[in-house]
C-alpha cells in the first residue's frame, strides 16, 4: 500500500514537472533557447549522468545539444535512420523494459558503447512533423516507472509543437531583421547595381551561402544576364539562353527546392518572373527550409525594387534617347532646309547611327555610301552580297530584309512613297543588333530619303516636261523658233547642231488578265524609268523624250558598228523583268535642225516595220530596210491607204468580222515566197489546212495566188501597211 502511495506521488511529481516545463518551452524565441532549458529541466530534476537531444535531418540522427560528462554522442549518434529501428522516432524505449529492440538497431548499439545501465527516450514528434528524440541515461541502474511512459510521450508532443512555435518566431525575427534592412539599405531612388549588391550580401549572410548573384531575365533577347556586382564564386555563365519549352529548373538547381549546395529562387512581379537569386554553399553544406523560406521573403520584397529601378533606368535612358533623336531630326532638318543633296545627308548619317551606309536608287543603282573606317576592308563583300540578292531587294515593299557578311548584319529597308519605292538603305550594324533607339533614328531617315526623292523627281519631271516640249519642235515639218530651241540646247549642254540619231519605240504589254488600264501606264512608267536608268549608266548625253505612246532617244551618231545591238540588248534587258516587248527603229543621222524632223519620221517607220515582222520584238535601222526605204521616198500615205485597200481590203475586212486571221495566214505565205510546207510549218498548222485557207483567200481578193507578179503587188501592199502602221479602221 505504501509502495503503490510513493509510486503515485513520484508520478504526480513527475507530470507537474512535465507540463511545469511544456508551459515554459512555448515563452522562448529561438530554437536553440528551447533544447538547453529542456535539457536543463532534464539533467537537473532526474539527477541523470547524460541527457541529449538528437535531432531527425534529412534521413539522419544529428547530435544537437547534450549534457554530461565524459560521453561522444556527437560522433557516436550521427546516424542513418534506415541503420535504426522503425519505432525509434515514434515511441518512447525504455532501458531494459525494450531488450527486444536492441536487434539490428544502430542506436541500441551507440548507446551501449556509452556505458549507460538504465536510459529511455522522449519522441519528440506530433501529428505533422517528427523532429528528433531525447534520451536521457544514468550509469547505474536506476528503477523505472513504467506507468510514466506516457506522460513522457505526452510532454514529447509539447516539446515538438514548442520546437514549431520557436521556429516560427525565429523566422518572423530574421523577417522583421530583413524588413529592418530593406528599410535601412534600400532606398526607393536607389541604383538597379546598388540593390543587387545589396540582395547578394544579405543573402550570403542570411544563410550558409559563400557565393550569391542575381540573374536578370532579359525579355527581348529571352536570356538571362548576370547582373553585376555579385558575392563569392558562382560559377556560371554570364548569359544563358532560355529555350520557352523547357521549365526554369533546366537551367538552375533547386529552384525552390532545399537540401542542396546550391538554392535558385525566382524574382517575381505581378507573377511574371523578371530574374532569380541564385546561391551557393561551395559543396560544403546543404541549404535548409528556412533557408529557402528566407530567401523567398528576400526575393518577394527586393523583387518589386529591381523591377522598380530597371523601370526607373529604362525611362531614363528612353528619354535621351528622345532628346537624341530629336537633336539628329534638328540636325537633318538643317541639312534638307540648306539644300543638301542626297552624298552630303548619307556623311551626316552614318556618324549618327555610327554604321556604314549605303545608298541606292528604286533599280539598285549606287547612289552614294559612307563606310566607317574600321569596315573598310569589308566595302567589297558588302557589295557583293548586296548585289546578289538585287532581284529579292526590288521585290521588297514594306518589309525589312536582312544580309549577313562575317559577323555583320546588313539591314536593307526600302524608302517608300505609299507602296511604291523610291530606293534602298542598307545599313550596316558591326557585331551590335538594332535595337529602338537606331530603329526610329532609321525611321526618320528613311523620311528624309523620300522627301529629297520626291523633290529630285519632281525637279527632274519638271526638266522633262520643259525638254519635251522644245525637243517636240524638232519633230515638225517646220521648226518655228530655231534661235530658241539651240539657245536652249546650250544651256542643257547639248551641241544640238553635232550629228546625232533619232531612235522610236514603243511597248508591248503582255495582257495576264489582272491589268486595267491604270496599271498598264504605271508598268510603262515604270519600264521607262528603269530603261533611262541603265542607259544613263552606260551611255553619256544622251537625251530622252516621249510623244504619244512612244519613247524617243537622241543620241551622238554612232561609229561602232555593233552599237545599235549593244544598245538594244539593254532594252531588252529593261523591259523582260516586266513581262514588256520593245520595239525599236533607228533614223538617219542629221547634220541640220531640220534634219531632225527627218530623222524622226525614218526612226518611226522604222519601229513600224519591226513590229509588224517580228512580234517578239526587235529593232530595224531604216537605212538597212531595203524595199521599205524605196516605199517610204515613193509613196505617200494617202496613195499607200488606196493601193492597200484596193489589194488587201476585202481580206482585212473578212478577218475582222469572221475572227479569221486570213490576213496574217497570207502574210506568211507570201514571206515563204508560196511555198505551202514552209508555210504550214511557220503556221503551226496543217499542209491540208493552209490549202484550204489559201483556196478561201484566192477567192476573196479575186486573185490567181500561183501568179508571181499577183504575189508581188500583194506583199508589196503588206510592205506598205507595216511602213505606215495602219489600223484595220483606217482601211474600211
Amino acid at each position: 500500500m505504501e509502495l503503490t502511495q510513493k509510486r503515485e506521488k513520484l508520478m504526480k511529481k513527475i507530470d507537474n514537472h512535465l507540463r511545469t516545463m511544456a508551459r515554459h518551452l512555448v515563452t522562448f524565441d529561438t530554437i536553440e533557447e528551447t533544447l538547453n532549458y529542456l535539457l536543463e529541466g532534464f539533467y537537473k530534476e532526474y539527477a541523470c549522468d547524460l541527457v541529449g537531444v538528437v535531432l531527425y535531418e534529412k534521413g539522419r540522427l544529428v547530435p544537437k545539444v547534450w549534457k554530461g560528462d565524459q560521453f561522444t554522442i556527437d560522433q557516436t549518434l550521427h546516424l542513418d535512420v534506415r541503420d535504426c529501428s522503425p519505432k525509434l522516432l515514434k515511441n518512447a524505449i525504455w532501458w531494459q523494459k525494450d531488450k527486444r529492440e536492441e536487434t539490428n538497431c544502430a542506436f541500441h548499439t551507440a548507446i551501449k558503447n556509452e556505458n549507460l545501465s538504465t536510459w529511455f527516450t522522449v519522441p519528440l514528434h506530433n501529428l505533422n512533423e517528427s523532429f528528433g528524440l531525447c534520451i536521457i541515461g544514468f550509469h547505474e541502474f536506476v528503477p523505472l516507472i513504467t506507468e510514466a511512459e506516457q506522460i513522457f510521450t505526452e510532454f514529447g508532443h509539447d516539446v515538438a509543437s514548442s520546437l514549431i512555435l520557436a521556429r516560427e518566431k525565429e523566422n518572423q525575427k530574421r523577417k522583421m531583421k530583413g524588413i529592418e534592412w530593406i528599410k535601412e539599405n534600400i532606398l526607393p531612388n536607389s541604383s538597379i547595381d546598388y540593390i543587387i549588391e545589396k540582395v547578394v550580401e544579405r543573402a550570403c549572410k542570411g544563410t550558409k551561402a559563400n557565393g550569391a548573384c542575381v540573374y536578370l531575365y532579359d525579355e527581348e533577347n529571352t536570356y538571362f544576364d548576370l547582373h553585376p556586382p555579385w558575392y563569392g564564386l558562382v560559377g556560371h555563365p554570364i548569359k544563358i539562353k532560355i529555350n520557352s519549352n523547357k521549365s526554369l529548373d533546366s537551367y538552375f538547381p533547386y529552384v525552390e527546392a532545399s537540401g542542396g549546395t546550391e538554392l535558385t529562387v525566382p524574382l517575381l512581379v505581378n507573377l511574371k518572373a523578371i530574374g532569380v537569386l541564385y546561391v551557393t554553399t561551395g559543396g560544403e553544406t546543404n541549404f535548409t527550409e528556412e533557408d529557402l523560406e528566407f530567401l523567398k521573403f528576400l526575393s518577394d520584397f527586393v523583387s518589386m525594387q529591381i523591377e522598380n529601378a530597371r523601370l526607373y533606368k529604362f525611362e531614363y535612358e528612353s528619354k535621351k534617347s528622345l532628346e537624341t533623336i530629336l537633336e539628329y531630326q534638328q540636325e537633318l532638318v538643317t541639312k534638307t532646309v540648306k539644300g543638301a543633296d542626297l552624298i552630303e545627308i548619307t556623311n551626316t548619317i552614318s556618324p549618327m547611327i555610327d554604321s556604314t551606309v549605303f545608298l541606292y536608287d528604286r533599280f539598285m543603282n549606287p547612289i552614294t555610301s559612307k563606310v566607317k573606317g574600321e569596315e573598310k576592308h569589308l566595302q567589297t563583300d558588302y557589295q557583293s552580297e548586296i548585289m546578289k540578292m538585287k532581284n529579292e531587294i526590288i521585290q521588297l515593299r514594306t518589309e525589312d530584309m536582312q544580309l549577313t557578311v562575317n559577323d555583320t548584319v546588313l539591314h536593307v529597308l526600302p524608302i517608300l512613297q505609299g507602296n511604291k519605292a523610291l530606293g534602298y538603305l542598307v545599313v550596316s550594324l558591326y557585331q551590335k543588333r538594332m535595337h529602338r533607339l537606331i530603329r526610329l533614328t532609321i525611321d526618320y531617315v528613311l523620311n528624309v530619303y523620300a522627301i529629297e526623292f520626291i523633290k529630285q523627281k519632281l525637279v527632274l519631271d519638271t526638266k522633262e516636261q520643259i525638254q519635251e516640249g522644245f525637243i517636240n519642235q524638232l519633230f515638225e515639218e517646220t521648226i518655228e523658233y530655231p534661235e530658241k530651241i539651240i539657245q536652249y540646247a546650250t544651256l542643257t549642254n547639248w551641241n544640238i547642231l553635232e550629228p546625232h540619231t533619232v531612235v522610236v519605240g514603243s511597248f508591248y504589254i503582255e495582257d495576264d488578265g489582272g491589268d486595267n488600264v491604270v496599271a498598264i501606264e504605271s508598268k510603262k512608267s515604270r519600264v521607262w524609268d528603269q530603261m533611262k536608268s541603265d542607259l544613263s549608266f552606260h551611255l553619256k548625253g544622251i537625251i530622252f523624250s516621249r510623244k504619244g505612246d512612244e519613247f524617243i532617244i537622241i543620241v551622238q551618231t554612232p561609229s561602232e558598228k555593233d552599237f545599235w545591238s549593244r544598245i538594244y540588248k539593254l532594252l531588252a534587258e529593261s523591259t523582260k523583268k516586266e513581262k514588256v516587248t520593245a520595239y525599236v527603229g533607228i533614223g538617219g543621222s542629221t547634220s541640220t535642225l531640220d534634219d531632225y524632223y527627218d530623222s524622226f519620221m525614218k526612226a518611226s517607220k522604222a519601229k513600224n516595220v519591226i513590229a509588224n515582222r517580228n512580234p517578239d520584238g526587235g529593232y530595224a535601222v531604216y537605212d538597212d530596210l531595203g524595199a521599205y526605204t524605196i516605199l517610204s521616198n515613193t509613196s505617200d500615205i494617202q496613195s499607200a491607204r488606196i493601193y492597200i485597200k484596193k489589194n488587201l481590203g476585202a481580206l482585212l475586212q473578212y478577218s475582222e468580222k469572221n475572227n479569221v486571221d486570213l490576213f496574217g495566214t497570207l502574210k506568211v505565205f507570201l514571206l515563204h515566197n508560196g511555198n505551202v510546207r514552209e508555210a504550214s510549218n511557220a503556221l503551226y498548222i496543217h499542209r491540208s489546212t493552209l490549202e484550204y485557207r489559201i483556196d478561201r483567200i484566192a477567192e476573196l481578193l479575186k486573185v490567181d495566188l500561183n501568179d508571181a507578179e499577183v504575189r508581188f503587188e500583194l506583199l508589196m501592199a503588206y510592205k506598205l501597211y507595216s511602213l505606215f502602221d495602219f489600223e484595220p479602221t483606217d482601211l474600211s
